[in-house]
């Protein structure tokens, strides 16, 4: 069912949609008679963000049912034919129809639709894990989890693991600006950085802002040959503000931690393509980390990965998953000698081109 299809894009959806195309949509969708003017204008407020207005364009349609979720489909392809073959709609359409599941449906890298992903090893995995800091009071407990976490599942899916630890804003820097140039590049670089932040950056060892433009850029098609047309992914664990997102309703099933704040970041994403830059939270809020546990983002993303590497599942199938699961967790955060409920939801922005699979080379599966 296309309104079935709608639901499991709709964040990619949500983040993917300019105002231009979302104004274009809402054009065609008044000519069809699907919205109607009253419902436009509802969503066009001045005061909701582009954001609000996408995921209401969305959600009113999917009410409307399939023969309406069709439409919208349509239109999209026809007003925005990049934003929809990278989230590969029409695969999405044939799995509903015959009423398969993405599981079933072999998948073959190296094709016009999937990134190449057979090379053993890979490709680089490099993860920064700033946890200590000049002031001592700063520590990011529980980081050292993600670390363990992540290294494990990137070993498993067949790539060459490196590991950075309380590094410095230019250090950080460097870093970048060296594996771009590394010789061992294979299918694609995955990055996870994890540290405090503030509105401009990755925050070092030394309290000092590293902007993530300046982790990101080195990889682009100007300064990274090697990588042209490959998959670059960045794990970005770190607050996007100080506030914390509020409750809407509160699903079965939660659980409560405790937790710390993680500090604060702001990102703009590579103008090239191939890019997936996942954040852990969305911009303005808080993300969450257990003091023992790990983080809320790091942790359930190296559960559904190591689950969908499995499955042949796509990297934005899985990132949805673990928005879902991120999005109903609970905790208690203090801040200033106030408990409050602690909520968040991650944010994944992307420029990829093709479906991303990851796969553990034979070898390693067989273990």
């Amino acid at each position: 069912m296309a309104e079935e299809v709608l639901e499991n894009c709709r964040i990619q959806l949500r983040d993917g949609l300019t105002e231009a195309v979302i104004k274009s949509l809402l054009d065609d969708l008044r000519a069809e008679n699907v919205l109607g003017t009253e419902e436009i204008e509802e969503i066009l407020q001045k005061t909701k963000t582009r954001t609000d207005q996408a995921r209401d364009l969305i959600d009113s349609v999917k009410r409307k049912g399939r023969k309406a979720s069709e439409i919208l489909l349509k239109c999209l392809e026809k007003r925005d034919e990049h934003l929809y073959k990278s989230l590969n709609i029409d695969r999405h359409l044939a799995i509903q129809e015959t009423g398969a599941t993405s599981s079933h449906i072999p998948i073959t890298t190296g094709t016009d639709d999937v990134y190449k992903m057979d090379s053993n090893p890979r490709g680089l995995c490099l993860i920064i894990n700033n946890k200590n800091f000049e002031n001592p009071k700063r520590e990011r407990k529980g980081s050292q989890k993600d670390v363990d976490s992540l290294g494990k599942l990137f070993k498993k899916l067949g790539f060459l693991v490196e590991i950075k630890e309380d590094q410095t804003a230019s250090e950080i820097k460097q870093l970048m600006i060296d594996y771009s140039k590394d010789a061992r590049h294979a299918d694609c670089f995955v990055c996870c950085v994890m540290s405090h932040g503030d509105e401009t950056g990755v925050e070092g060892y030394d309290e000092q802002t590293c902007p993530l433009n300046d982790i990101t850029s080195p990889f682009d098609g100007d300064n990274c040959t090697s990588l042209i047309g490959k998959p670059k992914v960045f794990f970005i664990q770190a607050c996007r503000g100080h506030e914390m997102q509020s409750k809407v309703l509160v699903a079965d099933g939660s659980s409560s931690s405790r937790i710390q704040k993680s500090g604060e970041i702001s990102y703009s994403i590579a103008k090239d393509s191939d890019f997936l830059i996942a954040m852990s939270t969305v911009y303005g809020y808080l993300s969450i980390r257990d003091s023992y546990n790990g983080s809320w983002f790091i942790q359930s993303l190296c559960k559904h990965l190591e689950e969908g590497s499995t499955r042949d599942q796509d990297i934005l199938s899985i990132l949805t998953k673990v928005n879902n699961e991120v999005s109903r967790k609970e905790g208690i955060i203090k801040i200033n000698n106030d408990e409050i409920d602690a909520k968040m939801t991650p944010q994944p922005s992307f420029s990829l081109t093709k479906l991303l699979v990851f796969r553990a080379p034979k070898a390693a599966a067989s273990k």
